[in-house]
């Protein structure tokens, strides 16, 4: 299976120039994190949450509900004008049976999503159980279409790149993201391919893609748009098949 049609979505237009950013908070490790001071933030748990401790002194307030966390930093109203927090606090976030240590930065961003990552031992069987009894023409098409759609299961080990890749004199070619199914063997690749010939249409194939500078053992390669004219960009995905490690 070298080359397939992708499942394009009909009601929903994808950018193409940048794949969606998804932040994975690893467990049992500090991390630094950036939430927006003004608006809520959302953590979501992989499973079930069970707990959420932050220090109501340094002005933060939050609850949790489900699989997910929502935390606000409390603004402060000083002669009729609100002056917003500065100071980072320590979140801690018990999600199916881990802790998760996070340092929130307040910052004047819009309201951030932050996704905590299953516990290394869950990985495999997530992964495993996710594409359960799924042929592996179906195992193609179902993370594909998780790349159109830009969402990932937290298992999924996803790395935003900004790599060109030396392919052909008329095609601007960039690794965006790489993203493994651990325990099923599974990566995908995202590329970024911009037309560079001047004043002429061009078609892209399938077949342009299935080169060892893209990948090895290509089960799959998906192009959302195949026509471009000079200057536009479109997004290519690549399936490989990895080995397992033992």
């Amino acid at each position: 299976m070298r080359e397939s049609k992708p499942l394009k979505p009909s009601t929903t237009n994808y950018p193409s120039d940048n794949p969606t950013h998804v932040n994975f908070i690893a467990p049992e490790m500090p991390t630094i994190v950036q939430l927006s001071n003004r608006d809520i933030n959302r953590i979501v748990c992989s499973g079930s949450m069970s707990d959420l401790i932050f220090s109501e002194e340094k002005g933060i307030t939050g609850h949790f509900s489900g699989n997910s966390a929502f935390i606000k930093f409390k603004a402060e109203e000083f002669n009729g004008l609100l002056t917003y927090a500065e100071t980072p606090s320590e979140l801690f976030i018990v999600c199916n049976g881990a802790v998760y240590t996070l340092i929130a930065e307040p910052q004047e961003i819009s309201s951030v999503t932050l996704h905590l990552a299953a516990p290394a031992k869950d990985v495999f069987q997530k992964n495993i159980d996710h594409y359960k009894n799924m042929p592996l023409e179906k195992q193609v098409l179902q993370i594909i279409k998780e790349g159109y759609e830009g969402g990932y299961p937290s298992s999924y080990k996803v790395s935003n790149v900004d790599t060109l890749i030396p392919l052909c004199g008329d095609l601007s070619v960039n690794l965006m993201q790489t993203v493994d199914v651990e325990g099923v063997g599974l990566r995908l690749k995202q590329f970024k391919v911009a037309s560079t010939k001047k004043g002429e249409t061009m078609e892209l194939q399938e077949k342009t893609f299935l080169a060892l500078d893209i990948g090895e053992s290509i089960l799959a390669v998906a192009i959302e748009d195949q026509v471009l004219n000079a200057g536009e960009a479109t997004r290519v995905f690549v399936v490989e098949k990895r080995e397992q490690s033992q």
